[in-house]
């Protein structure tokens, strides 16, 4: 069985707060080992898990990753979810694509250690059943853990190396990219204390953020005052 999937879109959540150079390539990475038609970032609008307090508009979020993906051929944004009820779930929104491109084939994209988070999620256990999934690990990561915790919440049947078929289910695809070691947290931190941000986020992403930065330092300054990052 070939490992690609040909036609079909990726979906990359996440809060993006703010979109940087390791979210683009990661998603580049995907795309090339998969043979996706396109993956399109997923900004959530009002994410359960985060708090909110340090969290940009979801607006100036999303024209961030617009800029950024622009420029990047098989990149895309999609901002289904500023139409959808709040808070932002990520199986609703998949469910809602579908219902509405039923013939558009998804894969919705995560990190190997944000599948270990998925019982924290709203039904995040069901996800598998409804899309396929596609794993991205960092070379070299030790996988015990993660595939660990496949044997303890799912049922599967391995079709090739790297990929296997959840019983009842869809199938999920694991991924290994190169380790970038960009967070935003890093970004937020340094942007806030007046440092460049250049070569960490996208040209065009850094000059949005110049163009807001009193708007974005004072969103941002209230996470740093009260955390240690």
């Amino acid at each position: 069985m070939n490992k690609i999937l040909p036609g079909t879109i990726g979906l990359l959540g996440g809060t993006f707060n703010p979109v940087h150079t390791g979210h683009l390539r990661l998603a580049i990475e995907v795309r090339e080992a998969l043979a996706l038609s396109r993956i399109d970032f997923l900004p959530a609008k009002s994410p359960p898990h985060k708090r909110h307090d340090n969290l940009l508009d979801y607006r100036l979020r999303m024209q961030m990753v617009c800029n950024a993906t622009a420029q990047v051929d098989g990149l895309g944004a999609c901002a289904i979810e500023g139409d959808l009820p709040e808070p932002s779930y990520s199986l609703l929104t998949i469910q809602h694509l579908q219902t509405h491109n039923p013939n558009t084939c998804y894969a919705f994209i995560l990190g190997s250690s944000d599948l270990l988070t998925l019982p924290q999620w709203y039904q995040g256990l069901q996800i598998p059943y409804t899309v396929d999934l596609i794993v991205a690990g960092r070379e070299g990561l030790d996988n015990s853990a993660m595939f660990l915790f496949l044997r303890q919440h799912w049922d599967y049947a391995y079709l090739a190396d790297d990929v296997l078929a959840i019983t009842g289910g869809r199938r999920i695809f694991f991924v290994s990219i190169p380790r970038i070691d960009i967070s935003a947290t890093l970004i937020r931190k340094k942007f806030c204390q007046n440092q460049e941000v250049f070569g960490l986020v996208p040209e065009n992403v850094r000059q949005c953020m110049l163009e807001n930065k009193s708007k974005i330092q004072q969103c941002w300054s209230v996470y740093n005052h009260r955390e240690n990052v």
